[in-house]
């Protein structure tokens, strides 16, 4: 059926003129193109119209309403709007199609005050004068591009009309009422009074509305812009500008200075800055000031004749022979006067009676300006020197090279592309000076904002929406803070200002509108072109629009090189895809405006269609592209699922959730919240009983643990393994539990160890593959890290050599785990194995494992080569881990240099960095960086005296540290506890803890046990155990200088407690030798305490005291009060025996 668009009869399919009026029937449906544009749309309604025609004449109500409307059609297409439809005593007009303007609200309110001045001209149809009230409201609709009300076809779809009538129904009889989008783009044009907010049907909150009450008084464009803006970040560029001036007023020399920046970035603001330091001077200096036409709007020398007749006084109204009188008068008083007459009137753009050459108006212009220069410093000023045509640009360079003996200076403004377009302008004067402004920084951008916000602090929250989208561009950046302001989105909070709750930044309709102008002077191609582009983003190339829109290539070149002209795309001097000219936006904004001016249909289409062109041309390289596909594909299906487009949505699952994998895999060594944002999207697309809902999962887990959420990554991967083991996936599995080792061991979780040996156990029976590989690497790390050596090495060999046999690249984390192995072995080939695994992880960009790598080194090192050598190793490492965004490697790694802090004797730094670590693993629940720094602390607090202090810790480090299965926390954890409780006087306790160090299997093969070998020792000493002493030290085998170092020092501290004083004094002399060439600080300390301490009971006092006193200032660095109570007793008893 089809119905009447005349008077609404449904017609039989067919039929051409309505059975019921003979109206034409509307043709079938058109396809029409669609755009989202802001428009402003005029909603204009007679006032008791029913009433007073309720009795009335039909063809007097005709009359008056025809009447009614003309007036109405008149004045809004007057103002460049359009006649959307007549409903009844309704008018509805649009602005801002089918083409936008900049001040397209302006133009609505205009014609809305136009429209109440010609109701008080008519008359109803009682005789009264005509009665009405006009809406207006700015907003964004679905525009029906082409659409011809006369058959039916909707211009327009959106709340934008719906809210126009509404503000319409609470404007005052003969009034214009706006609503606040409306207004807060018009306030500085027109007067307004602000109405009751109104409660408008369909709004949840009330509106506030506007009452336009009359337009601004206009003033010319010769007014000079006041600067409220704070002058912010320009600071040494208008230093320079200023010396330079100075430089030409001292020397009476000529400099030329070009200022450049993109459009907003303070030029203009930039000289009018210099402009008031010379204004500011008590000396007079001249200061003339003309501008560049763009190309095809003006002539070439327009600006110099700007110049010229502000010098002269000349004004554009002035006939030609006034403008000749007020020429002759400056011209100098010499028989070259004629001469100079003919040569400058073109620039005045009067006919000159004879003709010269370019060289010769050159010269005349030259010496012109010289004259005026030498009777008081000249400063001339050529804005937008972008535009200049090269004859102007050639003059320039004439006149700064040629030009001599006067105080001038030239300053022009340009955009960046005059170099482009010029290369060589100036280069070759020594007398020119480019200025290039950059966008502000992110600081300066903030201090811009905290001084347009009259306050110092600014949250976060608040500050970097407006640092993101302003762009360092100052001229945004006010606009953004000028709408928060009006619109009062903003609170005070103490001195600060914070975004009122729910409250977002919004696009200012300024900065909106003038982008949307632009592109609606665009050509229809050239605008589906940058629709295009916007599509791919900020960055595009030329050969992906000809395909997305089946374009011809040189079309396309021709058409980008004009968009560059116009400064809304410009191309890159390199592309990053060969072979393919490459663009970019000129600001993100311009971009963001032509995207969003796409129905979300035609949107999906394109991210579509960008896809296909990205995967046609680099078929290999889709995995480094991975993060573009997925942008694309996943916008593709949000818009299509938005759009209703269930079947489109559908396909596009697929290849969405195959570069989501791609993405987050490939950035999960390189940016861990990338990934992580790539694997939640990717869940969100699998839920429970999807077949790919395990491998999310999986790969959710991992990027959750290298996040450090090690509680979401162990529920992430038990719940995938679960998922691959019912889908029959034993590889996917196997994964699965190698990385939930990994997960587990951080959580101090014993289990961890037994997962990769179970992956083993699955995948062996199966084609061997890398998989088998990571299980088998696994099972070698863990063999490492438990003291298991022997099967660290058989297992790293197998890795190796399986993936040598499947031609995999030379694993580095296998390799890594051998070398740790053997070194733990005592094979001093150990740290070979960890360099090249290193140097192997470094080529295949393996972030985490370089970092890891260099830990591992690190620890070996600090058994061979001493704290010093391993804190270096360890400290590059936790460099290389923050500059990639590693930070839970760093922390892990800051964990590991504790102990070489304590050792080198920097107690301040290992309390400050166990500290932070402590804190940061409560957060993450990583449990053993958490046992890492709590045992530091126990260990120096105990040195110091302050074990009272750690006290509170002890149950849990003692738990965690027995629970994690680790080999070194075993050592560690528990002899630290042991010196706490030892210190607090709870004997039994600490005995039991050092025996239980003792009795841990494989104990004295961590390397860990050498270190703190002495301390135990010492202890057992302390707490009369001797033969715990003994079996502490029993079995222990010098494979490294550590080891060598701990024997020599524990077997004096034995001999003294057997009595032999003599010996023990030899073996702490040589033990505090050895401690201090390796470097360890605290136990040289100790060494020589025990050795004076030996001579003093040996009577050997004379011997004793420099030995005692080297060791008081040891200890008095450390801090360590209880030795140095200590030494002070046997220093005090040296004293007596002597005196």
């Amino acid at each position: 059926m089809a119905a009447c668009p005349s008077c609404g009869h449904e017609n039989r399919d067919g039929a051409k003129f309505c059975e019921e009026c003979a109206a034409p029937l509307a043709a079938p449906a058109r396809a029409l193109a669609e755009e989202r544009k802001v428009v402003s749309v005029l909603f204009c309604d007679l006032v008791g119209f029913t009433a007073s025609s309720e009795d009335a004449d039909p063809e007097d109500v005709d009359r008056m309403l025809s009447a009614y409307a003309e007036m109405s059609r008149a004045r809004i297409e007057a103002h460049g709007g359009v006649v959307e439809k007549f409903i009844g005593d309704a008018v509805v007009g649009v602005f801002g199609v089918p083409a936008a303007h900049e001040d397209d609200p302006e133009r609505a309110v205009r014609a809305g005050l136009r429209i109440v001045e010609g109701a008080e001209e008519l008359e109803s149809v009682g005789g009264e004068p005509l009665r009405l009230r006009v809406g207006i409201n700015t907003g964004e609709a679905l525009v029906r591009l082409g659409a011809s009300a006369g058959l039916g076809e909707r211009l327009l779809s959106g709340d934008a009309i719906n809210t126009a009538s509404r503000i319409q129904s609470v404007a005052p009889e003969l009034g214009v009422a706006v609503g606040l989008s409306t207004y807060e783009a018009t306030a500085p044009v027109f007067d307004y009074e602000e109405l009751e907010p109104a409660t408008l049907k369909g709004k949840q909150a009330p509106v506030r509305v506007f009452q336009a009450k009359a337009a601004r008084a206009r003033f010319g464009t010769d007014l000079t812009r006041r600067h409220n803006t704070p002058f912010v970040g320009r600071e040494v560029d208008l230093a320079l500008l200023k010396g330079i001036f100075d430089k030409t007023v001292a020397s009476s020399s000529v400099q030329l200075v070009t200022v450049v920046g993109e459009p907003g970035l303070g030029k203009s603001r930039l000289v009018a800055e210099l402009f008031g330091y010379i204004d500011a001077r008590p000396d007079f200096t001249t200061w003339r000031q003309g501008r560049c036409l763009p190309y095809g709007e003006g002539i070439t020398f327009w600006a110099l004749g700007e110049i010229l007749k502000a010098h002269t006084g000349i004004l554009e109204s002035d006939p030609p022979a006034v403008a000749d009188e007020k020429l002759a008068a400056v011209l100098p008083d010499t028989d070259e006067r004629e001469w100079f007459r003919q040569r400058l009137l073109p620039l005045l753009g009067i006919e000159a009676s004879s003709s010269a050459e370019r060289e010769e108006l050159f010269t005349a212009w030259r010496r012109f300006l010289e004259g005026i220069a030498e009777e008081r410093p000249t400063v001339l000023v050529f804005e937008d020197l972008h535009w200049a045509d090269e004859a102007l640009l050639a003059f320039l360079e004439h006149l700064a090279d040629l030009a001599e003996g006067v105080p001038l200076l030239l300053v022009g403004t340009a955009r960046p592309e005059l170099y482009e377009r010029n290369p060589d302008y100036a280069t070759r004067l020594r007398n020119a000076t480019p200025i290039n402004l950059a966008p502000l920084s992110q600081e300066e951008t903030a201090r811009l904002v905290s001084a347009l916000l009259e306050t110092t602090v600014i949250p976060v929250e608040l500050q970097q929406p407006i640092l993101e989208r302003a762009g360092g561009n100052p001229l945004y950046a006010e606009e953004f803070v000028r709408l928060l302001k009006d619109r009062d989105l903003l609170e005070r909070v103490g001195s600060s200002w914070q975004l009122k709750e729910g409250a977002d930044v919004p696009f200012p309709e300024s900065v909106q509108a003038l982008i949307a102008a632009r592109l609606d002077t665009l050509e229809p191609d050239a605008k589906s072109l940058i629709a295009d582009a916007a599509v791919i983003g900020k960055v595009f190339w030329a050969g992906a629009v000809a395909a997305m829109g089946e374009r011809d290539p040189q079309t396309v070149t021709s058409t980008l090189r004009e968009l560059s002209r116009k400064e809304l795309v410009r191309p890159a001097r390199q592309s990053s895809m060969a072979g393919e000219a490459e663009y970019a936006f000129w600001h993100v904004l311009a971009r963001d405006v032509a995207y969003n001016q796409l129905p979300r249909a035609s949107r999906a289409n394109r991210h579509v269609a960008a896809a296909t062109w990205i995967e046609s041309k680099a078929p290999e390289r889709v995995e480094d592209l991975a993060d573009v596909l997925a942008y694309h594909y996943t916008s593709a299906l949000d818009l299509a699922q938005a759009a209703g487009e269930t079947e489109q949505a559908e396909e596009l699952e697929g290849p969405a959730l195959r570069f989501l994998g791609l993405a987050g895999e490939r950035a999960l060594g390189l940016d861990t919240a990338a990934a992580l944002a790539s694997f939640e999207r990717a869940l969100t697309l699998t839920p429970v009983g999807h077949p790919e809902r395990a491998a999310a999962l999986a790969r959710f887990g991992e990027a959750v643990h290298h996040a450090g959420r090690l509680t979401e990554a162990k529920a992430a991967l038990e719940e995938a393994i679960s998922g691959f083991q019912a889908a029959g996936d034993v590889r996917g599995a196997a994964g699965a539990m190698d990385t939930l080792s990994l997960v587990l061991r951080r959580l101090a979780d014993p289990g961890w160890a037994e997962l990769p040996v179970a992956a083993v156990a699955l995948l062996e029976p199966l084609e061997p593959g890398p998989e088998l590989v990571a299980a088998l690497t696994e099972v070698a790390a863990a063999g490492a890290l438990q003291g298991r050596y022997e099967t660290g090495v058989g297992y790293a060999e197998r890795a190796l050599t399986l993936a040598e046999e499947l031609g995999l690249p030379r694993p580095a984390r296998a390799l890594g785990y051998r070398g740790l192995a053997r070194s733990g072995l005592g094979d001093r080939g150990g740290p070979d194995d960890l360099r090249e695994a290193i140097t192997l992880a470094i080529e295949a960009g393996q972030g985490r494992e370089v970092a890891v790598l260099h830990n591992n080194l690190g620890f070996y090192l600090s058994a061979v080569e001493g704290p010093i050598a391993s804190l270096e190793v360890m400290r590059a490492g936790i460099a290389f881990a923050q500059a990639r965004g590693l930070a839970d490697i760093a922390d892990a790694t800051k964990g590991s240099t504790l102990d070489q802090l304590y050792d080198s004797g920097a107690l301040d730094e290992a309390l400050k960095t166990a500290t932070e670590i402590a804190h940061n693993s409560e957060v993450s629940e990583q449990g053993l960086d958490l046992a890492s720094a709590r045992s530091s602390q126990a260990r120096i607090l105990a040195l110091r005296g302050q074990a009272a202090q750690a006290a509170g810790t002890l149950d849990w480090l003692e738990t965690t540290t027995r629970a994690s299965g680790s080999l070194d926390f075993a050592v560690t954890g528990l002899a630290s506890a042991a010196f706490v409780r030892a210190a607090l006087g709870q004997d039994e306790a600490a005995r039991a803890l050092l025996a239980d160090s003792e009795t841990t299997p494989e104990a004295r093969r961590s390397p860990y046990y050498a270190t703190y070998l002495p301390a135990m020792v010492r202890t057992a000493l302390t707490l009369g155990d001797s033969e715990l002493a003994q079996r502490l030290v029993a079995g222990v085998e010098p494979q490294t200088p550590c080891a060598e170092h701990a024997l020599v020092a524990v077997s004096a501290a034995l001999a003294e407690s057997d009595g032999d004083l003599g010996a023990a004094a030899e073996g702490y002399a040589d033990a505090a030798r050895r401690w201090q060439s390796f470097g360890v600080v605290p136990e040289q300390g100790f060494a020589l305490l025990g050795q004076g301490r030996c001579l003093t009971l040996s009577g050997r006092t004379s011997e004793a005291n420099p030995v005692l006193q080297q060791a008081r200032e040891i200890f008095q660095a450390l801090q360590a009060a209880p030795a140095l109570a200590e030494i002070d007793e046997f220093l005090q008893q040296a004293t007596a025996l002597t005196s």
